[in-house]
C-alpha cells in the first residue's frame, strides 16, 4: 500500500480523467464532495490535492480533542474530521457545534478555513444544521467532503457542493499501476473477473507476496481477504481482544459489513449453521435502527461471537 500512496500523485497525474478533477479542485476555493464506490482511495486523492494545493511536500497532522469528545486533526492549513474513526463522538449535534465555533473565528493563515469531513453521508440526522452552517458562512470556511455513499445525501445538501464523481480504475489501469509501482502484473484471477477495486487488489497482492498459494480463483471471492490468516490463525486460548478490535476497525474503514464477514468466514472455515446467520442478520438490523458511526462495535460483537 506504501508505494502506491507514495507515488499516488503520479498516478493520477497518468489519468486523465483524474487529473481534469485534480487540477479544477486543488484551484478551488469552495466547497466540494468527493464521492466514489469501494475500491477507489479516496483519503490518498485528497492528500495529494491538499499538498499540491498549499505547496508543501508533507502533511502533518496534529491530533486535538475538543471539549473532552471532538477528535480531530488540524494543521494551519486545515481541520480534519474523520467520521469512521471510532474514537470519534457519535453525538454528531457536538461536531456541528464544533464547526459552528471553528468558522466564527477568522482565520489567521489563509483567506478561509477548509475543513475536510470524510464519510459525511454518517452526518445524515445533522444535515438540516449543516445547511444553515455552508449558507451563514460560506464567506469564512469552505469544505471539501467525501462519501462512498452518494445515495444518502439528500440533494439540498449536494446542491451547496460542487460534486465530482471519482472512477474506479480500469482493470488494464490497476494493472499498470502494479507495473510500475510494486514491480508485478496483476493476478490473473483479478483480470479475469474484472476487478477495479485498487484497495482489494492490494490486500490480494501483499497476501500473494507471502502466502502464494493461497492466491486460488475461490480466494479471490473473499470480500476481504486480510481477514483469512486472522481467522486461520486465531487462537482462543490466547486471543488478544485488542487484536479483534484493529479488524474490526479495519472492515468499518473499508466498508466490509457484517454479511460481507459471515460471507468469508463460511467461504474460509466451510462451516455454517442457523444460529450464526442468524446472529448476523440480528445485529444487522439492529445497526440499521441505531447510529452508523457504531458499526465498529457491532462488527467487533460478530467476531467475537464467531471466533470465541
Amino acid at each position: 500500500m506504501n508505494e502506491i500512496e507514495n507515488n499516488f500523485y503520479n498516478i493520477i497525474e497518468s489519468n486523465n480523467e483524474l487529473f481534469k478533477i485534480f487540477n479544477f479542485t486543488k484551484k478551488y476555493n469552495y466547497n466540494i464532495l468527493l464521492y466514489s464506490i469501494n475500491g477507489f482511495p479516496i483519503d490518498f486523492f485528497i492528500n495529494e490535492l491538499i499538498k499540491k494545493k498549499f505547496n508543501i511536500c508533507t502533511i502533518i497532522k496534529n491530533e486535538s480533542i475538543w471539549e473532552k469528545n471532538i477528535n480531530y486533526y488540524e494543521n494551519k492549513y486545515f481541520f480534519e474530521i474523520d467520521l469512521m474513526n471510532p474514537n470519534f463522538s457519535k453525538n454528531y449535534e457536538l461536531l456541528t457545534t464544533f464547526i459552528a465555533y471553528l468558522i466564527k473565528i477568522r482565520n489567521i493563515y489563509n483567506q478561509k478555513h477548509l475543513i475536510i469531513i470524510k464519510h459525511i453521508n454518517l452526518l445524515k440526522e445533522q444535515f438540516s444544521i449543516l445547511k444553515i452552517l455552508l449558507e451563514k458562512y460560506s464567506e469564512n470556511v469552505y469544505f471539501i467532503c467525501t462519501t462512498y455513499k452518494i445515495s444518502s445525501i439528500e440533494n439540498a445538501i449536494k446542491s451547496r457542493f460542487t460534486c465530482f464523481r471519482i472512477p474506479l480504475f480500469k482493470t488494464n489501469e490497476i494493472n499498470v499501476i502494479f507495473n510500475n509501482y510494486l514491480n508485478k502484473n496483476l493476478n490473473n484471477y483479478l483480470i479475469k473477473y474484472n476487478c477495479r477495486n485498487l484497495i482489494f487488489c492490494i490486500f490480494i497482492s501483499e497476501i500473494e507476496n507471502k502466502e502464494p498459494h493461497l492466491i486460488t480463483e475461490e480466494f479471490c471471492n473473499l470480500k476481504y481477504p486480510p481477514i483469512y490468516n486472522f481467522i486461520k490463525t486465531f487462537n482462543k486460548k490466547k486471543y488478544n481482544l485488542e487484536d479483534i478490535r484493529k479488524i474490526s476497525y479495519n472492515c468499518f474503514q473499508y466498508n466490509i459489513t457484517i454479511l460481507d464477514i459471515l460471507h468469508d468466514y463460511i467461504y474460509i472455515t466451510k462451516k455454517t449453521n442457523s444460529y450464526i446467520i442468524e446472529k448476523a442478520a440480528d445485529l444487522e438490523h439492529k445497526l440499521n435502527l441505531t447510529n452508523k458511526g457504531r458499526e465498529p462495535i457491532y462488527i467487533e460483537s460478530f467476531i467475537c461471537y464467531l471466533l470465541l
